[in-house]
């Protein structure tokens, strides 16, 4: 399997489970919990072990949103690592709630960034991150 394959999976893959974790709250099964953390750290060792995010600012996306792509990256990396290492502990249900939220909407953030980059720079930011499948959707 291909970096971006590998990529692309854990991050369609992590959204779901993290919407299940949000709607399923406390009640979440172990096996939810355990698939949610392991695609979590999957995906931050392929980000450790490639240096980075898998895709790039690219030449439309100009001045201090440049520096900002990049920094927006690594805080995701770092929230959805305390994230899944939470939910597995769970020292405490309010701080793993708290967490789940706060990565669900830095995601939302995150994910209305690369719409705007798409639709406003037409830089096919959806691209990089949509499985080959749904580019004619793009």
């Amino acid at each position: 399997m291909t970096r971006r394959r590998l990529v692309i999976f854990c991050h369609w893959s992590t959204a779901f489970l993290l919407a299940v974790l949000l709607i399923e709250g406390r009640g979440a099964s172990s096996g939810l919990i355990w698939a949610f953390s392991a695609l979590c750290l999957v995906w931050a060792a392929s980000y450790a072990i490639g240096r980075g995010p898998l895709g790039r600012p690219g030449p439309k996306l100009t001045g201090w949103l440049r520096p900002a792509h990049r920094i927006q990256h690594h805080l995701l990396y770092l929230a959805m690592t305390a994230a899944a290492v939470l939910v597995v502990w769970q020292l405490d249900a309010t701080a793993t709630g708290r967490a789940l939220k706060v990565l669900l909407f830095a995601g939302l953030l995150h994910g209305a960034f690369h719409l705007w980059r798409h639709t406003s720079l037409f830089d096919g930011a959806l691209r990089t991150i949509t499985p080959r499948a749904f580019h004619h959707l793009l």
